[in-house]
């Protein structure tokens, strides 16, 4: 060993850096692991950056609450459904002779004919849909 005086403490170094990189290993916090704690980091909250953040989002609320101010939507104008309307005219509360003679009383017939109307429709579509079910068979079994 006298020829190679590097090589003792090149040994030495080496067997060092072993030794200190097993001790890192079991000394540091491991985690994110199946066994192991969740990895988390937390951050201390920043005010300047809460504040920017909810006067920013105030503002577009208020430019969302201008804007929709400035268009005038016919809330009714779109409705979506599946079931087909079929046009009939409008229904009309037929007023009925008070029973004292002393003036008409309104009978309200026309919310429970919309709810009927309604089953209705939903009705005829069922059976218009099994009729195109039916007319498809049909057509696939000719072939």
């Amino acid at each position: 060993m006298r020829r190679f005086p590097f090589l003792k403490l090149g040994l030495f170094l080496v067997g060092l850096a072993v030794t200190a990189s097993a001790n890192a290993q079991t000394t540091s916090t491991a985690c994110g692991g199946s066994s192991q704690p969740r990895c988390q980091i937390t951050a201390p909250a920043d005010q300047p950056t809460t504040d920017y953040t909810k006067s920013i989002t105030d503002n577009i609320g208020s430019w969302n609450t201008y804007s929709q101010s400035q268009i005038n939507i016919v809330s009714n104008r779109f409705t979506w459904s599946f079931v087909p309307k079929i046009p009939t005219a409008a229904c009309v509360n037929p007023m009925i002779d008070g029973p004292n003679g002393t003036g008409a009383v309104m009978m309200d017939i026309c919310s429970p004919l919309a709810t009927f109307q309604t089953f209705i429709n939903g009705v005829l579509a069922f059976f218009c849909l099994l009729g195109c079910v039916q007319q498809i068979r049909a057509a696939l079994a000719v072939n």
